[in-house]
């Protein structure tokens, strides 16, 4: 009888913890319900394929052409640029056949300045600085029509102000070339920046 009774006292314990578990996990499903089913609002879609439409539009300028354009989408996930699911970052195992090395700088360009051109919308405003500072863009032997697209649009963002430390080839026609008719500020040095005091 001793026996049964401590059985009965241990079982009321249980069962007492055992519906406190079950109220602590039917109020952690109601909440997990209420949750958004996306991580984003529809804002924040809007913006992401603003995003991706100013980087689209960037990519083409500056003459991308290692795969459709069209095909190359801003991640969801990880907001860079994807063609197929995969993180273009991540495609460098041969970057010869995956995307040229002048293709992959533009691809920077293009992602540096969607930042800012999305961020600048009035309606939705975000929160660049307005400034962008590049260092030698024209790497990997860069056309001269691209590193010309690339000031030239830089040159048109009017609340921006761009940077761009550049040696051109240390070609004054590569320079008159990538420059026509961009407005720009020349800061010029003679010899070597970095040179013993």
């Amino acid at each position: 009888m001793e026996a049964l009774q401590k059985l009965e006292a241990k079982a009321t314990e249980l069962f007492s913890r055992l519906a406190q578990i079950a109220a602590r996990v039917s109020a952690n499903q109601t909440a997990r319900r209420a949750m958004p089913k996306e991580a984003y609002s529809v804002a924040d879609i809007e913006r992401i394929n603003r995003f991706q439409m100013n980087f689209r539009a960037n990519a083409g300028s500056f003459g991308y052409e290692s795969a459709p354009i069209r095909d190359v989408e801003i991640g969801k996930d990880t907001l860079v640029p994807c063609l197929a699911q995969m993180e273009l970052r991540e495609i460098r195992t041969d970057i010869k056949s995956d995307s040229s090395a002048s293709d992959f700088v533009r691809l920077i360009w293009s992602y540096l300045l969607a930042l800012h051109q999305t961020s600048s919308v009035p309606t939705s405003p975000g929160n660049h600085l307005g400034l962008l500072m590049l260092d030698e863009p024209g790497q990997h032997s860069m056309a001269v029509g691209s590193q010309h697209a690339l000031l030239k649009q830089l040159a048109s963002e009017t609340d921006l102000q761009s940077i761009v430390a550049a040696s051109f080839d240390e070609s004054e026609e590569v320079f008159l070339r990538a420059t026509d008719g961009v407005t720009y500020s020349l800061i010029a040095w003679d010899g070597k920046l970095i040179r013993p005091l």
